[in-house]
C-alpha cells in the first residue's frame, strides 16, 4: 500500500511538472520568427514605430535595401539605419545591391570591375565598419540572382549560361574580403528567387538556371534564403505580360526549398521576402497555412514585404485582427536561426 501511494505521488508530481506554466511555455514557445522588409531608404526610428503600429507586429528582423555607389570612393555605411533597427530590438538585414541608378535606369556594376579590385577599398571599409560595430548583421549580397530582372555583373542582354559563374566569383570576392577583415559578426546570405526566370524546365533556354548553379559554396554562405510572392489575380497578360493566379505558399516555395535542402542540408533557411495579395483568394488562410508549412519544413523565419508597391503587399490589407493575433501567438519576435 505504501509503495502504491509512493508511485501515485510520483505520478502526480510528474503530472504537475508537465502542466506547470514554465513547462507549457517551453513546449509551445514559437521557433519560427517573423520579420518585415521595407521598401526605400533610410530606416529611422520614427519609420519603425509607424511600421509596428500599422502592421501590429514587432519584427525580429528588418530587411532594407542599399545600392552600391557608381564611384567606389563615395563610401556610405548605413550606421544610422543599423542603429535604429538595433534599438527597436530587431536584427538588421541589408540587401546589398551591386548596381546604381544612372539617368533613371538601373545599371549593374560589371563583374570585371568588382573582380579586378576597383571596389575593394569600398568593400573593405564597409567590412571594417561592420566589424567595429560588434553587432550581428545579415547581408544579402546580390539577391534573386536567378531572375533576369537582377542580371548582376552583366547587362540584361548578356544574362545567360555564363552568369552563374560570374556571380559565384563576385560573391566569393566580396565575402572573402569580409573574411580577411575578420568581420565574423556579418552573416552572408545566398537568396535566390523561388522561381527561376528563365525557368530551367518551362523555358527553352533556361536549363542552365538552377539554384545549385549559382551556389557559391558552404565556406562563403552562412544562411540560405528564398524570396517568393503570391500575386493572386492582380496581373493580366494584356497589361503586365502574364496572367497571375492565387497560389499557395507550398506551390510557390517548395521546388526551391527542396533544391536548397539538397545544396546545403545543414544551413538554416529563412524566407527573406514574401507577401500575399488579397485579390483572388483567402489571404488570412494563406498566412495561417504559410506559418504551419514553414514550421513543418523547419524554416527559421518569415519576412513579410511591408509595402504598397506593384500591388498592396502590406500585411493588414484584407485581413482582420485575428490573423495578427495568430501571428503574434505562433511566431517569435526574436531572431534565432537555429542549427
Amino acid at each position: 500500500m505504501t509503495r502504491i501511494r509512493a508511485i501515485s505521488a510520483g505520478l502526480l508530481l510528474l503530472f504537475i511538472t508537465l502542466i506547470s506554466p514554465g513547462s507549457l511555455m517551453s513546449q509551445t514557445e514559437p521557433t519560427l520568427f517573423f520579420g518585415l522588409a521595407l521598401d526605400g531608404y533610410p530606416v529611422t526610428a520614427a519609420r519603425l514605430d509607424r511600421l509596428k503600429t500599422q502592421s501590429g507586429i514587432s519584427p525580429a528582423v528588418v530587411v532594407f535595401f542599399l545600392q552600391w555607389p557608381e564611384n567606389p570612393g563615395d563610401f556610405h555605411f548605413p550606421a544610422q539605419s543599423f542603429d535604429a533597427i538595433d534599438k527597436s530590438n530587431a536584427v538588421p538585414c541589408l540587401t546589398w545591391e551591386p548596381m546604381y541608378i544612372s539617368n533613371g535606369k538601373e545599371q549593374a556594376i560589371p563583374a570585371d570591375e568588382i573582380l579586378r579590385g576597383r571596389y575593394d577599398s569600398f568593400i573593405r571599409d564597409f567590412a571594417r565598419k561592420a566589424r567595429m560595430s560588434g553587432k550581428l548583421l545579415l547581408l544579402r549580397f546580390a539577391h534573386e540572382m536567378n531572375i533576369s530582372r537582377y542580371h548582376w555583373g552583366t547587362t540584361e542582354t548578356d544574362y545567360g549560361p555564363d552568369s552563374p559563374g560570374l556571380y559565384i566569383s563576385m560573391f566569393k570576392h566580396v565575402a572573402g574580403i569580409f573574411q580577411a577583415e575578420k568581420a565574423e559578426n556579418v552573416k552572408f546570405i545566398f537568396c535566390p528567387n523561388s522561381e527561376s526566370i528563365p525557368h530551367p524546365i518551362w523555358s527553352t533556354n533556361g536549363k542552365w538556371n538552377t539554384g545549385s548553379a549559382w551556389y557559391p559554396g558552404n565556406n562563403y554562405v552562412d544562411i540560405l534564403g528564398i524570396d517568393g510572392y503570391n500575386w493572386g489575380t492582380t496581373q493580366t497578360k494584356k497589361k503586365h505580360g502574364w496572367d497571375s493566379r492565387f497560389r499557395s505558399f507550398r506551390e510557390i516555395m517548395e521546388p526551391m526549398y527542396k533544391e536548397l535542402k539538397e545544396i546545403a542540408p545543414d544551413k538554416p533557411i529563412i524566407v527573406f521576402e514574401t507577401s500575399c495579395t488579397d485579390r483572388g483568394g483567402d489571404k488570412e488562410k494563406w498566412i495561417r497555412d504559410t506559418v504551419r508549412i514553414s514550421e513543418a519544413w523547419n524554416i527559421k523565419g518569415l519576412v513579410w514585404f511591408e509595402a504598397d508597391k506593384e500591388v498592396d503587399w502590406r500585411l493588414n490589407t484584407g485581413i482582420d485582427s485575428s490573423t495578427i493575433r495568430f501571428l503574434r501567438n505562433n511566431t517569435s519576435d526574436k531572431f534565432n536561426p537555429g542549427n
